[in-house]
């Protein structure tokens, strides 16, 4: 899957002052074709919360990296790549996982990040299973005491069923890694089925919902929870270049219409051939709830129970790097747009990556080019 527009060219490395920086070519949401600078701070997290530059230089993520060194159908993303050139959003990412205060093990714990007043929670749950009972719901197992619950895809709700359909393995479009997705109520299928770890506490996995009623019905289940990058491959991402799920009915709608996630209608346009095979949502691969209007660069997260001292506050540095461009009529100063945060709570450290930008309503503006100089501060 791409990183950017189809359309993209090949990407221009630019020489780098004190920051590295990556040039490239691509469209805004106008549809205007873009020159983008794309470049990287990194901080260490003082006691305070305040942020100072890291020792150790940024380095720009070239590309996705999975948890583990793994494969992208079984595991989820650790960094995605930095090369996405235009977004319209802030997405925030916080790595890290879930801790039981004092490490005292706990069943279940709520965890949270919050951004100015808005907040996304997830409940965290100890490790559950499913016993099969003839002729009834299945039961759900009490969860398991832990300390410490990474705060992965994996652990959300997903997966793929192998057993329900004889020949046919079907994966949760909204998380291809997870678990507890199952289609049928047979023993096979149930028994000792893993549930998963983070749930939205408004939208709890029930012993009654476990199994769909049919393949048509997996747009009613939970969607995943987590607040880590949010893969390419999955829906509604998936669906912002044209790959729509299947076993839907055109006219359903979608948990994400209601969430204004997806435009209204989209399953029935994208089969009508009625939505762009590129929409610049793409770029952006946040958990839901965690895109933003362009930060300041100056804002404050919270992070609840994701430390043994069960919160981390955190105050974004409020300085923005300097970004230029010398198209061979003289250095422009470039106006910085915050791409993402990156929190890595086990590390302590943040990462910013922003972005510079020129555009121009002439698509051919970029082939006449002749000279290019890039630098960021």
């Amino acid at each position: 899957m791409p990183n950017a527009d189809p359309e993209t060219l090949s990407s221009i490395d630019a020489p780098t002052v004190d920051l590295p920086c990556v040039v490239l070519p691509s469209v805004d949401d106008q549809r205007h074709s873009v020159l983008a600078v794309v470049t990287k701070q990194t901080f260490d997290i003082a006691k305070s919360g305040k942020l100072v530059p890291a020792e150790k230089p940024a380095v720009i993520q070239q590309a996705d990296q999975f948890f583990d060194e793994g494969d992208p159908e079984t595991c989820s993303v650790q960094f995605e790549s930095d090369l996405a050139p235009f977004k319209t959003v802030t997405d925030v990412v916080v790595l890290g996982s879930a801790h039981a205060p004092d490490e005292k093990p706990l069943r279940q714990l709520d965890v949270a990040v919050d951004v100015g007043t808005k907040r996304k929670l997830i409940r965290v749950f100890g490790d559950r299973f499913c016993r099969y009972r003839d002729g009834e719901s299945p039961e759900f197992s009490a969860p398991e005491p832990f300390t410490v619950m990474p705060i992965r895809y994996e652990n959300a709700y997903g997966g793929v069923d192998r057993v329900s359909e004889p020949g046919l393995e079907f994966s949760y479009p909204r998380n291809h890694v997870g678990k507890g997705f199952v289609c049928k109520n047979i023993p096979e299928a149930i028994e000792g089925l893993a549930l998963p770890n983070l749930e939205d506490p408004n939208d709890l996995l029930t012993p009654q919902r476990l199994c769909l009623e049919s393949l048509t019905s997996w747009n009613e289940q939970p969607l995943p929870q987590g607040f880590g990058w949010f893969q390419k491959t999955w829906y509604p991402r998936c669906s912002f270049v044209g790959a729509v799920p299947g076993f839907v009915d055109p006219d359903e709608v979608m948990r994400e219409e209601t969430l204004g996630l997806v435009p209204k209608g989209q399953i029935a346009l994208a089969r009508q051939f009625k939505l762009p095979s590129f929409d610049i949502r793409f770029n952006s691969g946040a958990s839901v709830g965690l895109a933003f209007a362009p930060f300041r660069g100056d804002e404050v997260l919270t992070i609840h129970h994701m430390t043994p001292d069960r919160m981390l506050q955190v105050q974004l540095p409020g300085q923005p790097p300097q970004v230029t461009l010398n198209l061979g009529k003289g250095v422009q100063q470039l106006d910085p747009v915050l791409h993402t945060v990156c929190v890595r709570v086990e590390d302590r450290q943040v990462d910013l990556v922003w972005r510079g930008s020129l555009s121009n309503p002439d698509r051919k503006w970029l082939t006449k080019l002749q000279n290019l100089e890039a630098f960021a501060r």
